[in-house]
């Protein structure tokens, strides 16, 4: 498995500083999104973080949003989960005109994604992670 290239000197390393690893765990990456449902938005903006290990959902915490809310709002294993696929979110703008927004669902929570991140390579770094943790512990994969 290869890891995500994450540009050097950015929010990215700031957020990889402040997620707590467990032994022999690695940071992956890390993407700005939001819990979305149908149009609408239907929680605060924060971050998917991924590590070798988990696949977590932070807020974004003080008046900037650069850090993370702690502990994180949703969190996986990552060899467990069931489903991940990428997912288009209409998000209202205006008075009743609506954009189309990249997304990814997540064995039944859909988040939205910012217009400069499609959902592909996300979805296959996911996958290559959980894939990786699987052969690691030993699951059959399929």
């Amino acid at each position: 498995m290869r890891d995500v290239p994450m540009p050097v000197g950015t929010m990215a390393d700031d957020l990889a500083q402040q997620v707590e690893l467990e032994r022999g765990e690695r940071f992956l990456g890390s993407w700005p999104a939001e819990p979305a449902e149908g149009d609408r938005t239907t929680d605060r903006a924060g971050w998917l973080v991924l590590t070798s290990r988990h696949f977590r959902f932070f807020h974004k915490a003080g008046f900037l949003g650069g850090r993370l809310e702690k502990p994180p709002r949703l969190s996986w294993n990552v060899e467990e989960l069931r489903s991940v696929v990428a997912q288009r979110f209409w998000m209202k703008i205006g008075y009743g005109d609506r954009l189309e927004m990249p997304g990814l669902g997540i064995d039944g929570y859909g988040f939205r994604l910012n217009r400069e991140t499609p959902s592909e390579p996300v979805v296959r770094a996911v996958r290559e992670a959980r894939d990786a943790r699987r052969t690691e512990l030993g699951y059959p994969l399929g």
